[in-house]
């Protein structure tokens, strides 16, 4: 008799577990190198808590080995505190966010970097910076979200915290291109017999 009722009670408990609606990863856009920021809106703390809303959002770029890329995640309110994630790859369609891996390779994409509090902002924390060589030719991922952020009076906001979303190639700095063209005109110099004396 106790069995049957434990075994009710349990069932009871089972199904009175409110469902979990599973919710796909959906990719933003393409992200163009060297273009305009991208922007959107992110949960205060999806990084960490995949029922966060709004949740983590995902970008494309094309990338070229061996090319060095800088991407930068900007917080666009002093509440947020972004953090990113770059893979090699796609995410396979309809991979259900629960599955949202920031630290590992997940799904169908290798992760490469990771950004977090590298450049010193107003708020919590610091807002994301990467630059690097990326190791091949093709689509790469950027995961951006919401990490430590600050809820003013623990109120979120319903519609997430705004950042804009870039990446591009380093120009390369004045002085080396200086120094590159002193270097031509003293070699064209001494070419022409005009040499120091």
């Amino acid at each position: 008799m106790k069995l049957k009722l434990l075994l009710a009670m349990a069932a009871l408990v089972v199904m009175a577990q409110p469902t979990v609606h599973a919710s796909p990863i959906i990719y933003q856009g393409n992200i163009t190198v060297s273009g305009p920021a991208v922007t959107g809106f992110v949960g205060p703390f999806g990084w960490f808590d995949s029922t966060d809303t709004p949740p983590v959002e995902f970008w494309t770029f094309f990338g070229i080995a061996g090319r060095q890329y800088s991407i930068r995640g900007t917080r666009l309110n002093t509440n947020l505190d972004p953090a990113l994630a770059l893979y090699f790859g796609t995410i396979t369609p309809g991979t259900d966010y629960s599955l949202f891996d920031p630290f590992n390779s997940f799904d169908a994409v290798q992760l490469v970097a990771n950004g977090d509090d590298e450049i010193e902002v107003p708020g919590p924390f610091g807002d994301p910076f990467v630059r690097l060589s990326l190791p091949r030719t093709g689509l790469y991922t950027i995961a951006l979200g919401g990490a430590a952020s600050d809820c003013p009076g623990g109120v979120c906001p319903a519609n997430g915290y705004p950042y804009s979303l870039t990446v591009a190639v380093p120009e390369p700095s004045t002085l080396p291109l200086l120094l590159l063209a002193l270097a031509g005109i003293g070699w064209t110099l001494r070419r022409n017999g005009w040499a120091w004396r």
